[in-house]
């Protein structure tokens, strides 16, 4: 992350009890500045049964979105009450601007879009000019084109396929569409935004704090049995290393799960790291760590040889 960050309010969008960023520009910076990949959930216009790629919107969890509100670098809107409210006291010129901010919208997407099918067809259409070019290097002999013309068109010749259209159609590969994917035009950043507070669905926000503060970054850990993969840097770049559990700090933890967590960890070449933070202490009814929380200790756990 870098050490000179550009001011920028992130606006995280609160729908249904999930927290969505829209904005492009907003995913690119809080993943470059703050190491917050989220989990993109959308799907893309041109392609709406992938089940590999996905696109816009992007989903934060309760920690990621708490993060980004502690930091000031994000606000949390509730997007049914901002549009609706923003709607009711637009008067009848706002509307008509904003209306006429989508259309421009619209006519720049399709103007995009019918440049680049004309560069695919003039391409195209170059291809077909070059292959039917006669090859001067070729001659045939008088006799035997002559002996050609008489048993007829050759059953290979292209132009006698039942269906020539069909076989020399180029296999167009069309660009996908631009689609708007905020209302930024109608819901502008506030000067100063009044943001809801955020409550984390687990316990592991103290742990995931740390991890972050430390320039790691992390995914949902799911699919290798923790609460979260860690990586000492980008996803794009690098393999997790380690596979995260939170825990309290006076809770029990049973032998099994350090048995079974550290086996798993190492069969899937990552350490098993847990941690649990220490209840601050209060000092002048003050809590000791900023943000409220007390210090936090993890270790790892890994399988040397057995």
């Amino acid at each position: 992350m870098d050490a000179t960050v550009p001011e920028r309010r992130v606006r995280i969008s609160r729908i249904a009890g999930r927290y969505l960023i829209f904005d492009i520009e907003d995913v690119v910076y809080i993943r470059r500045h703050h190491g917050i990949c989220a989990v993109l959930t959308g799907t893309m216009p041109q392609n709406p049964t992938q089940n590999l790629f996905l696109g816009l919107p992007v989903e934060l969890h309760s920690e990621e979105a708490k993060l980004l509100v502690d930091k000031g670098v994000g606000y949390i809107a509730d997007e049914l009450t901002d549009h609706l409210s923003r709607l009711s006291i637009m008067d009848g010129n706002l509307r008509k601007a904003y209306l006429q901010h989508i259309k421009q919208q619209r006519r720049n997407a399709q103007q995009a879009f019918e440049e680049e099918k004309a560069k695919i067809q003039a391409k195209h259409q170059a291809k077909r000019k070059a292959a039917a070019k006669p090859n001067p290097t070729v001659t045939t002999n008088p006799e035997e084109a002559s002996a050609i013309a008489e048993s007829g068109p050759s059953l290979f010749d292209p132009s006698m396929s039942p269906n020539p259209a069909k076989e020399t159609r180029p296999k167009e590969t069309l660009p996908p569409s631009i689609t708007p994917t905020t209302s930024a035009h109608l819901l502008p950043i506030p000067s100063n935004p009044v943001s809801t507070a955020v409550d984390p669905s687990s316990s592991s926000y103290p742990l995931y704090k740390y991890l972050n503060s430390r320039g790691y970054y992390t995914t949902p850990g799911l699919r290798f049995g923790g609460d979260y993969s860690v990586y000492p840097g980008d996803p794009f770049r690098y393999h997790a290393h380690h596979m995260a559990n939170s825990y309290g700090w006076d809770e029990e933890i049973p032998m099994l799960d350090l048995v079974m967590s550290g086996r798993l960890g190492t069969a899937v070449k990552k350490s098993f790291l847990f941690g649990a933070e220490k209840p601050g202490k209060e000092v002048g009814g003050a809590a000791k760590e900023e943000g409220g929380h007390g210090e936090v200790r993890v270790f790892c756990i890994e399988w040397a040889g057995m």
